[in-house]
């Protein structure tokens, strides 16, 4: 093997490694993003989706294993499973541009003029029923206690719903146990705060989705350029 084709072969494998330790790493980010949304989707479905989330799970789960597979195909010099490597990897690129995209949109949709979009509307339909209805109680509760914040401009908003009982998840209390020192209340409404917290997160997944995305590019040319030194090998006899 000629000794340029040696040194592609000996990059590619190192950027297989860390390509591996890479997809890990966004499984693991797709995993945390989930386990944030998780609990309110089923009530703000119309406004939260998982599925960028879950997106990037199966992504980081695949690119794991094809970094594993670019890995055998830089040590084995077959020309065969570099290219197959090229191939899935750039059907893998073309994917994460697309999530990264999806999920920048997603931030405008959550987000309108004045900082606040539909999620207002379905958050206070939901937050209406706190009282009445157990499961709508418990989304308001995972989002207030998560977030740190009260009703949905205020604690005051549950004077409005009819009853004025601040529920322990405005304050930190153990379940069930109403928040009586007013100074332990979060006063910050939760609309505003959900909103925010949705756009980070979807930034978040946009963000590294394009960035592996750039980092599977360098993948790419390097798998070509090892594939192609080894055809080329190949007819000059280099190899047996």
């Amino acid at each position: 093997m000629s000794f340029a084709c040696e040194c592609i072969r000996w990059l590619l494998f190192t950027f297989n490694l860390l390509f591996a330790l890479l997809g890990l790493g966004l499984l693991a980010i797709g995993v945390v993003i989930h386990l944030h949304v998780t609990d309110v989707t089923d009530h703000l479905s119309d406004q939260i989706s998982e599925a960028p989330a879950i997106a990037l799970i199966v992504i980081g789960a695949i690119i794991f294993v094809i970094a594993f597979f670019g890995c055998c195909g830089a040590i084995r010099e077959s020309h065969c499973m570099v290219i197959t490597f090229a191939v899935f990897l750039l059907t893998i690129l073309i994917v994460q541009v697309a999530i990264g995209v999806w999920a920048f949109l997603i931030t405008k949709e959550v987000q309108s003029e004045n900082g606040i979009s539909g999620l207002d509307d379905t958050y206070r339909k939901v937050f209406s029923q706190y009282w009445a209805d157990k499961s709508d109680r418990n989304a308001v509760d995972a989002i207030q206690s998560t977030l740190k914040c009260c009703g949905i401009e205020s604690p005051n908003d549950f004077g409005k719903i009819g009853n004025s009982t601040i529920p322990w998840s405005c304050c930190g209390n153990s379940e069930g146990t109403a928040c009586t020192d007013q100074s332990s209340i979060y006063q910050t409404g939760c609309v505003k705060l959900l909103s925010e917290t949705l756009n980070q997160l979807y930034v978040i997944i946009g963000g590294v989705a394009i960035g592996v995305a750039a980092a599977e590019l360098v993948g790419i040319i390097f798998a070509l350029c090892l594939a192609n030194s080894i055809r080329n090998d190949d007819r000059r006899g280099y190899r047996v």
